[in-house]
């Protein structure tokens, strides 16, 4: 039995740079979409990928393939190779790419005696042994003026010899969105899988942060907001591994086309038989996510039927602002969305129609624009630390980003990837995904205690089973 010990061996690290002479020495403001998220700690994102090799072959061959096309990527996405410089007040944070200093990414190789194919099957019985595959971000340098230099992402590749490999990443969030990572990791893919010979195969990112316009204010609003928080949000988040995980169970629910369909047509006709209207907004990510949370809140089996139950998502805002900005816009534009619902609606017998109508008004509202409310994101933050008890799941991930058939560098599709700090108690994590399996289905990843799994596994099988039964 795979024990909370270490499983992975580090067997080399490299310091990856954009080419010599490609990128100039740069600085780059953070935007008030990119402060708000100075409250986050990191992400870490992983992707398996079968490939039956021996170590020795895969440092061999594979890995100088990587770094070469990984250098060639940077060029073009230098905010992963720079540091977050976070100066005193009332100076702002930015991040800073030195050509002189050969600012650079880490990457980590090492090799991992797990069981490869556990670590990607649908259910995860020790999920501390995922932590071990992206490495920890180091500790901020404190300069003599009491600025900080933190350095936003790192890189690893793990060997599973003869079995597969992993290519782990952990970044802030403050650093770009989940978009912006695709962006970066099909790029580097596909710069990889034509061995360099094409430089970009995708559009080149915008770096422009001119183009965000603050109209209201929100950067300083953020940014004060952010200095008033004690100890800096990311520090705590900086080595997310707990011996507590290793009783945890991490599962993978797969949702196809099909059944997402059927579901929702029937709760859109009982959300009509319920209220005598359509639902304020019908989709497959309202009725996952309102599916989902319904079942989450039962399995929790919160004692408090008053007590507040909060559902927090983001949402793509660069082809929803007024003003125009591009896809390839390369750091953060989300916006930040909540919607409460008191525990005893949720779980009531019309829970489900409950969590669909309060989602959808909330994902109806986009249309208001994407800044309605913006001042009020930073409280998003404090919920559960400042307010009275309260339940709050926040939403990782989006379905539409494709990261299976997007990333291939020359091994073939992933065979598993998904962001894995979705593990802890408080907030309570969802990620939602596209489905490998096929086009238009979902993944819905998250962790529980053994027996609170078999409770949500419970309840969620039987809630799929209701559109079957009313046919």
């Amino acid at each position: 039995m795979e024990g909370s010990c270490n499983p992975a061996r580090v067997v080399g690290q490299c310091k990856v740079s954009p080419p010599p002479g490609s990128v100039p020495t740069t600085s780059l403001p953070l935007t008030f979409f990119d402060i708000v998220f100075l409250f986050c700690g990191p992400v870490e994102f992983v992707y398996f990928y079968e490939f039956p090799h021996p170590l020795h072959h895969i440092t061999q061959t594979i890995l100088p393939k990587l770094r070469h096309s990984l250098s060639l990527t940077l060029q073009h996405f230098f905010p992963l190779a720079s540091n977050l410089i976070c100066p005193p007040p009332p100076s702002k944070p930015f991040l800073h790419y030195s050509e002189t200093d050969r600012t650079s990414l880490l990457l980590t190789i090492a090799e991992s005696s797990s069981n490869f194919n556990r670590l990607t099957s649908h259910r995860v019985n020790n999920v501390a042994q995922s932590h071990f595959l992206v490495p920890p971000l180091p500790p901020a340098r404190v300069l003599e003026d009491g600025t900080r230099v933190v350095t936003p992402v790192a890189l690893q590749l793990t060997v599973f010899p003869n079995s597969g490999i992993c290519i782990g990443i952990n970044f802030l969030h403050a650093l770009t969105d989940g978009s912006s990572l695709h962006h970066f990791m099909k790029s580097w893919a596909s710069v990889c899988l034509s061995q360099g010979v094409k430089a970009l195969t995708s559009t080149p990112p915008s770096h422009n942060r001119g183009l965000i316009k603050d109209p209201c204010g929100l950067e300083n609003k953020f940014l004060a907001a952010w200095r008033s928080w004690t100890p800096i949000p990311w520090e705590l988040h900086m080595n997310p591994f707990h011996p507590s995980l290793t009783e945890k169970v991490r599962t993978t629910f797969v949702l196809s086309r099909p059944k997402i369909d059927r579901l929702k047509q029937w709760v859109s006709s009982l959300f009509s038989a319920v209220h005598g209207s359509k639902p304020p907004h019908m989709s497959s990510f309202v009725v996952i996510c309102a599916l989902t949370w319904v079942c989450l809140v039962k399995a929790e089996e919160i004692n408090d039927d008053e007590m507040q139950c909060y559902f927090n998502y983001s949402a793509d805002s660069r082809n929803r602002l007024e003003y125009p900005l591009p896809s390839s816009y390369f750091g953060n534009c989300l916006s930040i969305r909540s919607t409460r619902v008191k525990k005893s609606e949720l779980v009531k017998e019309n829970g489900l129609i409950v969590a669909v109508d309060a989602i959808g008004k909330n994902v109806k509202d986009l249309e208001s624009g994407v800044l309605r409310a913006a001042e009020e994101w930073t409280s998003d933050w404090d919920k559960g630390t400042n307010s009275p008890p309260m339940h709050l799941t926040l939403l990782a991930g989006s379905p539409r980003l494709d990261f299976y058939n997007d990333i291939d560098f020359g091994w073939g599709r992933p065979k598993k990837s998904e962001v894995i700090n979705v593990d802890f108690d408080f907030p309570k994590f969802i990620y939602l995904g596209n489905s490998r399996e096929e086009e238009g289905g979902f993944e819905i990843v998250l962790a529980f205690e053994k027996e609170k799994m078999k409770s949500f596994n419970s309840i969620f099988e039987q809630a799929l089973k209701l559109p079957e039964s009313h046919l």
